[in-house]
């Protein structure tokens, strides 16, 4: 795993109310990446439940549209079979490129191993071991900036970022 130093860039995001900032956990350094892959227990026996995408570009009220900062952020939730914690949400914020691959009919998903990689100026994250960065294989985000938390109570099929309908 390739995990450097990043120059940290501050960004802004808006956290339902019901949420406790202190609980976020922001990865500025391969010790942060270690300890997230420790406490995740690497992934394993994992899957990626839920992603909701955002970004500041809308269409206001007189049908005008504003930009915003134009960067792409992406909630995930994980769940896994391993306590302590079971279930992390990643907020994965200035988004460069996500590359999303379908488990195949008649195939179990499961993340097994997950490789994080730090490569000029952006996290990579994708849900295999040994991942290089060219492989579009399978799924992966890269972003300029992650933070993390602990979210056991989420475990179950009830979807948390919407519904499925």
């Amino acid at each position: 795993m390739a995990i450097g130093r990043k120059a940290f860039m501050k960004v802004n995001i808006a956290v339902k109310s019901e949420d406790n900032e202190m609980d976020w956990k922001e990865i500025n350094s391969e010790n942060d990446i270690n300890d997230l892959l420790k406490t995740f227990g690497g992934f394993h026996d994992g899957v990626l439940r839920e992603m909701h995408l955002w970004n500041d570009y809308y269409v206001d009220e007189d049908l005008r549209m504003d930009s915003g900062d134009g960067m792409l952020n992406a909630k995930v939730l994980f769940q896994r079979q391993g306590k302590e914690p079971s279930v992390i949400e990643i907020i994965f914020l200035g988004i460069d490129k996500i590359n999303i691959v379908s488990t195949p009919p008649n195939y179990w998903y499961m993340i097994f191993d997950a490789t994080w990689v730090y490569k000029e100026g952006l996290y990579y994250w994708a849900e295999v071991g040994d991942w290089e960065i060219e492989d579009n294989s399978v799924t992966w985000l890269s972003s300029q900036n992650i933070k993390w938390r602990s979210v056991d109570g989420w475990l179950g099929s009830k979807l948390r970022y919407g519904s499925s309908r």
